[in-house]
């Protein structure tokens, strides 16, 4: 099965950053306003969904003549974003890149982090690539840190969580217990000439890895 790419309206200054995590054979959903993000990432688009309440009417026409097209109310449940992962689900998709989710709108930032939790719930594979890094939700499943990587951190976004170890850092943990109230693993470094270990006992971690 396919990757599916999903672009939401969000901010992506750096095009060409971006594109180095497409695949030729990548099944590209835009979200709306998303549609601002087609031509500086060079894509066409396979689907539109949204309640076009943040995409020009120029902008829609352009497109949704070309692709199938989805339109929802404005008034829902689901951000335009978690009903393109939804609809993505039910096509059997289960590898995710969530791209423009992140910038301008917070709650939007925090929502589309959300869905990381959701789709890792599920069993699913889904990264969010901004202009700055890449985040994933890390379980009981080991995640691995080259040491390419700038820094990275660990963040608690799903309530406490315990039994975090992190190996081969400048900060390393061992079976800890990290709190929502007090975000203690921010920037930390893989060691030069390792690969950094981060593994969770109890809980779901975000994993953010920059690269510059």
């Amino acid at each position: 099965m396919k990757r599916c790419l999903i672009i939401s309206a969000g901010e992506i200054r750096d095009y060409e950053r971006v594109k180095s995590f497409l695949q030729p054979d990548d099944f590209f959903i835009f979200c709306d306003g998303g549609l601002i993000h087609a031509d500086g990432l060079g894509l066409k688009p396979d689907l539109i969904v949204g309640d076009f309440d943040s995409c020009d009417s120029e902008t829609l026409a352009r497109w949704k003549d070309s692709c199938e097209t989805v339109r929802l109310p404005r008034e829902k449940d689901d951000t335009d974003t978690l009903f393109a992962v939804k609809l993505a689900l039910e096509r059997g998709y289960s590898d995710f890149l969530l791209l423009g989710a992140m910038g301008g709108r917070f709650d939007h930032a925090m929502g589309n982090v959300s869905i990381l939790l959701y789709l890792h719930g599920l069993g699913k594979r889904a990264l969010l690539v901004d202009d700055y890094s890449q985040m994933q939700i890390v379980g009981k499943e080991p995640f691995f840190i080259k040491d390419n990587c700038s820094y990275f951190s660990v963040l608690t976004v799903a309530g406490d969580v315990s039994g975090v170890t992190i190996k081969n850092a400048k900060y390393p943990l061992e079976n800890a217990k990290l709190s929502a109230d007090f975000q203690l693993g921010i920037s930390n470094e893989v060691l030069p000439g390792k690969v950094a270990e981060v593994s969770v006992e109890q809980g779901k971690l975000l994993v953010v890895t920059v690269v510059e």
